[in-house]
């Protein structure tokens, strides 16, 4: 399912070494490292590696169609249940863009252009998203393409989460997709 797709003003296509430039103004942002959950990084070599990390299936390279300028990045990721193996139904979307491209409606159109390719290739999936409860933004873009809440959870301060955050979990099936007037019958 990594082909290139094609939106409005968007081009995701697979990750290549070529877009290192672009990726580090995302990964070396703490705010948007914040806001999605990883830890910032601080130079190329961990910039590089972020960028092999996704240079995989499933994941796309966010680019402006006239610019081919990468933007962002989004992804579709494997589930394991809980007997530990991987659920061949559910799929885990996770994005972060630019920080210069917020407001703009890049991100909806990115996930809603991917969930219309994921469901057009098996309707029995089941896309879950979590989010931060201060990542409005973020909450708005799942809840505006009908995803639905189903469940939170407050992380403890640790080491690796220096506060405590409360994290939102949504869920979409295609009938949901559907339902809300977002799926292209193209």
């Amino acid at each position: 399912m990594n082909k290139k797709i094609y939106t409005t003003r968007l081009k995701l296509r697979p990750f290549v070494p070529a877009d290192l430039t672009g990726l580090r103004a995302i990964v070396e942002n703490k705010e948007i490292a914040e806001m999605a959950s990883f830890r910032v990084a601080t130079n190329a070599f961990e910039s590089d590696y972020f960028l092999q990390q996704l240079m995989q299936p499933n994941i796309w390279a966010m680019t402006l169609k006239q610019t081919s300028e990468v933007i962002g990045s989004i992804g579709l990721y494997p589930v394991v249940g809980d007997n530990h193996e991987r659920d061949p139904l559910k799929l885990e979307l996770g994005y972060m863009v630019n920080q210069d491209f917020w407001g703009y409606g890049y991100m909806t159109e990115a996930v809603q252009s991917i969930l219309n390719h994921t469901f057009h290739e098996n309707s029995a999936y089941v896309v879950l998203a979590s989010t931060y409860a201060e990542n409005k933004r973020s909450a708005a873009i799942l809840e505006h393409l009908s995803f639905k809440k189903v469940g939170e959870h407050v992380l403890p301060a640790s080491v690796l989460n220096p506060v405590s955050r409360q994290e939102n979990f949504y869920q979409l099936t295609a009938q949901a997709f559907i339902e809300g007037g977002h799926y292209a019958t193209h």
